[in-house]
């Protein structure tokens, strides 16, 4: 049984009806259709499933509280690809038999019914995932990483096989030609099967293909430098497209247009010292393209004030990562394939120091840390320049 407060909750509940996180059912409800409610719950962010109401949210109540308890469990462990958890009430209302079900946001996403569907909650009904839906509950859940799925008409012809050489034999120090290429990619996750044909991977392709744009249109760098301290009308654009690794080298070369360079005289001899270290910014553009969520069509952006940087990229922080556990270095990795291949090129570590470094260069360079900002899907970096 459930205290008075609890039954006064259960009548809002009831008098509001149902909506993102709460459903109706009465006893009768089939197996599959109540299998299919507790995945769309787990799918998305949980909710409430009241068994004994009717879809008009009138209390018709149940005969059997422990047969219809039973009945959940084994929906719940037989029905739900992987076992859906829960937390059920019994409550009497109105002299009336109710079970409140509560489903959490499932820990082991994407959940799916023993017939295959994948379910998500929209509004106050369910509905079948969407493919794109799909791959954000994968990844989410790490089942499976974004740059490790295929990329359809992708072929061996897509990999500029000079630049591949150069990394490999570079980095692992052997010749290529001792190795049978199809298979060495795909162990490297450059490629992968799809319909038993050898395709790219995305973060392969994003890296070794001859022109990535092709299929991934947005995925470049937008450089925008403007002559004052807000966006104006009148600005100078520049897309920096090709492998990621061209992208992060043009970033570099128009900061070096675009900052100042002031010369210190020490006695007879003269230094020169950017406003804002190279090494900062480079860190900054490297995340960005590196964690950024490559499932969104937009672009990573760079704007270019009088007063500062921002350096935007697409996507909120990945999970578990906040605000401010980041400036720990705290960190989880959205596309560890690209890190991966990233840190083997030299361009950042696997360990979580980049953000430190960045901060630690700025403090002692201009005086002022970056500053971390989420704006709806968008992840910002700001760093001031000096007066």
């Amino acid at each position: 049984m459930v205290g008075q407060m609890e039954k006064r909750d259960l009548l809002a509940m009831l008098f509001k009806g149902e909506d993102s996180f709460t459903e109706f059912k009465d006893e009768k409800v089939h197996p599959d259709d109540l299998a299919a409610e507790m995945v769309a719950f787990s799918n998305t962010e949980g909710g409430t499933l009241v068994i004994g109401v009717s879809d008009k949210g009138e209390i018709v109540g149940l005969k059997d509280w422990d047969k219809t308890m039973q009945r959940l469990a084994n929906v719940a462990s037989q029905n739900c690809e992987p076992p859906v958890y829960f937390i059920v009430e019994k409550v009497m209302i109105e002299d009336k038999n109710v079970l409140v079900v509560k489903i959490p946001k499932g820990p082991q996403r994407p959940y799916r019914t023993n017939r295959g569907i994948y379910y998500v909650r929209v509004g106050s009904s369910k509905r079948q995932a969407t493919r794109e839906e799909l791959l954000r509950l994968y990844q989410a859940g790490r089942a499976i990483y974004y740059d490790e799925l295929p990329v359809p008409g992708t072929s061996l012809d897509d990999l500029d096989l000079l630049y591949f050489r150069k990394f490999f034999e570079d980095f692992y120090q052997v010749r290529l030609e001792d190795f049978s290429l199809p298979k060495l990619l795909e162990n490297m996750k450059v490629f992968t099967q799809l319909e038993d044909q050898p395709v790219f991977t995305v973060g392969g392709y994003l890296l070794f293909s001859r022109h990535p744009q092709k299929h991934f249109p947005y995925a470049k760098i937008t450089v925008a430098s403007f002559a004052g301290e807000q966006i104006d009308e009148e600005f100078e654009k520049k897309d920096l497209e090709g492998k990621l690794e061209e992208q992060i080298q043009g970033a570099e070369t128009l900061f070096k247009l675009y900052l100042k360079t002031p010369v210190k005289i020490k006695g007879f001899a003269s230094e020169r010292r950017i406003e804002i270290p190279f090494e900062a910014l480079r860190e900054a553009v490297i995340n960005a393209v590196a964690h950024r969520n490559y499932h969104l069509a937009a672009q990573v952006r760079i704007f270019i004030f009088a007063d500062r940087i921002e350096i935007i990229s697409p996507g909120k922080l990945p999970n578990t990562i906040t605000l401010e556990n980041i400036r720990l270095g705290v960190h989880a990795e959205r596309n560890p394939l690209l890190v991966s291949f990233l840190s083997k090129m030299g361009y950042m570590t696997q360990i979580g120091t980049g953000i430190i470094r960045m901060i630690r260069l700025l403090k002692q360079h201009t005086g002022k840390e970056p500053e971390f900002e989420e704006r709806g899907e968008e992840f910002l970096v700001r760093i001031r320049r000096p007066k």
